[in-house]
């Protein structure tokens, strides 16, 4: 039996997809993937920005108690000491990333998305994952930080005497990341 549809025209099963209702299917499928792995690409750069920013964070919070503990005690000599060490000897618990001291010239080896204490160039480093959304001058892409003396100036007679105050953790070269690769 047939069914009718208007004017006695008969409706004819659908037999499936034609092949140009198969490719826009496919376009739009593709699409909706490609959009999905950027995001989730954009994700995984986030996170790993966010999870240096957060070791930088506890770093900086650690010399802080470092240099007020210092200031304290009156032992402002020991403070001299901080500087251009090892600022993850400072953390109670360090993060996972981190793999300790290496010399230079076994910094090769040295995986993506790791900290480590160059022992030669007393300088922390983190080896940058997607390079592709991080801008610095340095090849491959990497961040490297140290700790510098802060000093203050108090009058002293007819001048100033110089004195330090304080450590801060700096970046040896600038860096940023980028919102998108280039």
């Amino acid at each position: 039996m047939k069914a009718h549809y208007g004017k006695n025209r008969p409706i004819v099963g659908n037999g499936g997809f034609s092949f140009l209702e198969l490719l826009i299917v496919i376009t739009v499928i593709s699409l909706l993937i490609a959009v999905a792995l950027n995001r989730f690409n954009r994700l995984l750069v986030d996170v790993e920005r966010t999870s240096v920013e957060q070791d930088l964070g506890a770093l900086r919070s650690a010399i802080g108690m470092q240099v007020a503990g210092h200031f304290l005690a009156g032992n402002m000599v020991g403070l001299q000491q901080l500087v251009n060490s090892n600022p993850m000897d400072l953390l109670a618990e360090k993060p996972r990333s981190y793999i300790g001291a290496v010399s230079h010239r076994d910094a090769g080896e040295v995986e993506k998305g790791s900290w480590y204490f160059d022992t030669d160039d007393k300088a922390l480093i983190y080896l940058v994952v997607h390079q592709d959304y991080f801008a610095s001058e340095l090849k491959p892409a990497r961040a490297r930080f140290r700790i510098y003396p802060v000093y203050s100036e108090k009058k002293q007679g007819a001048g100033t005497k110089s004195y330090l105050s304080g450590l801060s953790l700096r970046p040896i070269e600038p860096y940023h990341w980028r919102k998108t690769s280039d």
